[in-house]
């Protein structure tokens, strides 16, 4: 009977870790991600003599619509003159909900209720595995800048004796939250892939809010979007000239136009990517406030794993 028992007892350890063993790369596989730019190499976009009819979210940094009012003389970005000419060149119906605070739109994206989005692409593609959809991004849209790229900075105090992100071991770091891949996800990969560990890390939802800490000298080092002191509340409550960029993360696109592969066809959105390139440099409408759209730049999110 002790034989028995000895045996069952390693069995069920044995058991325990292989399960755990299946558990992790379960998890492993569950946040790697695929290229998310729809760059098709075959096939023919839909005729134009059909009716086609988009229905998407917006939640777009520079739009007038979706912007804080503290930033209104740059985020003025509005998209009914491009509703106009999709409709009268290219037989194309675009619908726009606007969101002005993320997570109401994140409600709307658990639930499907859109064909896509127009958004900083982690926004989408961090619930799309959960909730089983295959977005791809099928333009890149350019801010008022013509920049197609946003990344995440490590800021500090101007006076901080902190020069670079090698010396950021041991101090105390404001982060924002999982749904910020430039302020969350990327600078902290970055941090673990130069073995790097600060001393504490804490988090907050919003740009202004990680700044306030830094200001208030409760963090050393604050994780913000690279947009923070032009296109974010912050310009209300600081100046540039009070902090200091010690590194960057790596460049991701800031704002896409999204579709949801299993509500839009691949001919369906070939004729739509080709449309937006169409309406885009010098034929871009006035309210885009920029050349417009490009094509979508390669790129797969690496989910930060706590270790």
């Amino acid at each position: 009977m002790k034989v028995v028992v000895k045996i069952g007892v390693v069995l069920s350890l044995y058991l325990g870790i292989f399960t755990s063993c299946v558990d992790k790369k379960i998890q492993e596989t569950e946040v790697r991600f695929e290229e998310t730019a729809f760059r098709p190499c075959c096939g023919e976009p839909s005729g134009v003599e059909k009716p086609l009819s988009i229905h998407l979210a917006v939640n777009d940094t520079y739009c007038k619509k979706t912007a804080c009012a503290c930033i209104h003389d740059i985020a003025s970005r509005d998209y009914q003159e491009l509703q106009t000419q999709l409709k009268k060149g290219f037989n194309i119906d675009l619908q726009l909900t606007y969101y002005i605070e993320s997570y109401e739109m994140e409600d709307q994206i658990k639930v499907k209720t859109h064909d896509g989005l127009i958004c900083k692409p982690w926004t989408a593609f961090m619930l799309s595995q959960e909730h089983k959809i295959e977005y791809k991004r099928i333009v890149d849209v350019l801010d008022v800048y013509d920049n197609q790229w946003l990344n995440g900075v490590f800021l500090v105090n101007k006076n901080s004796s902190l020069k670079s992100i090698s010396d950021i071991g041991g101090k105390t770091l404001v982060a924002g939250q999982e749904d910020a891949y430039e302020k969350y996800h990327s600078p902290l990969n970055l941090l673990d892939s130069i073995g790097v560990k600060p001393g504490i890390v804490y988090h907050k939802a919003s740009c202004l809010e990680c700044l306030n800490e830094l200001m208030d000298h409760k963090a050393e080092v604050a994780l913000v979007s690279d947009y923070v002191m032009s296109a974010s509340c912050a310009v209300d409550v600081a100046s540039e000239d009070d902090f200091r960029i010690i590194g960057e993360t790596e460049k991701m696109p800031l704002c896409s136009v999204i579709l949801d592969m299993n509500k839009i066809s691949k001919a369906d959105a070939m004729r739509f990517q080709n449309a937006l390139l169409a309406l885009s440099k010098e034929k871009s409408p006035e309210g885009m406030l920029s050349n417009g759209f490009v094509k979508p730049a390669s790129w797969q999110p690496k989910p930060y794993l706590i270790k």
